[in-house]
């Protein structure tokens, strides 16, 4: 009977830590910083370049410096020829989604179960930010970054919601999101 229970036990622990818990939302690498083909299951992630992003995409239409649209509410930002911002709109539900599942048309708190409780405090309920500094490895309470350096390395996970779903995502730097370059 004792032996029984050990193995139970050690069962339990193995299964439990297994099992993945909480861990998705413990880190953000570049990879969660992406989208996903939903027929395909092709990436385009933070940091890849554009030549790569495009053989999933397919080629874009630039419309500033830098900014390209893609079919189905896609617009991904470039830098140097690397990702640094996806946007992604209505026109991806169906189509797209994020690296962690989450799709435009959720609701704030299926966000939440992807990308974790973490998020920056908002004074509304229509945007969920998510800010985390990829060289400490951890998340931040606001965004407020010292130096260019500092920008470049804090990744930042926005949600927009209109009626309580999902109807905008946006995946960028902290650099990008202060000078648009």
């Amino acid at each position: 009977m004792v032996r029984y229970f050990c193995l139970l036990i050690v069962l339990i622990l193995v299964l439990g830590g297994c099992s993945g818990g909480g861990e998705p939302t413990e880190k953000f690498s570049k990879e969660d910083m992406g989208i996903v083909r939903i027929d395909n299951g092709q990436k385009v992630h933070y940091g890849m370049n554009r030549a790569d992003a495009e053989k999933v995409l397919g080629t874009g239409q630039e419309h500033a410096r830098g900014v390209f649209d893609y079919d189905f509410g896609i617009a991904v930002f470039y830098r140097d020829d690397a990702i640094v911002a996806i946007r992604m709109e209505e026109e991806s539900k169906g189509h797209y989604q994020t690296t962690r599942g989450a799709e435009i048309g959720m609701q704030i708190g299926e966000i939440k179960k992807r990308y974790g409780e973490q998020y920056e405090p908002s004074q509304s309920d229509d945007i969920l930010d998510y800010f985390y500094d990829y060289k400490k490895g951890k998340f931040l309470e606001k965004n407020s970054p010292e130096t260019e350096e500092e920008a470049r390395n804090i990744f930042i996970f926005s949600s927009m919601f209109h009626k309580g779903q999902a109807d905008t995502f946006l995946f960028l730097d902290s650099y990008y999101a202060s000078s648009g370059k």
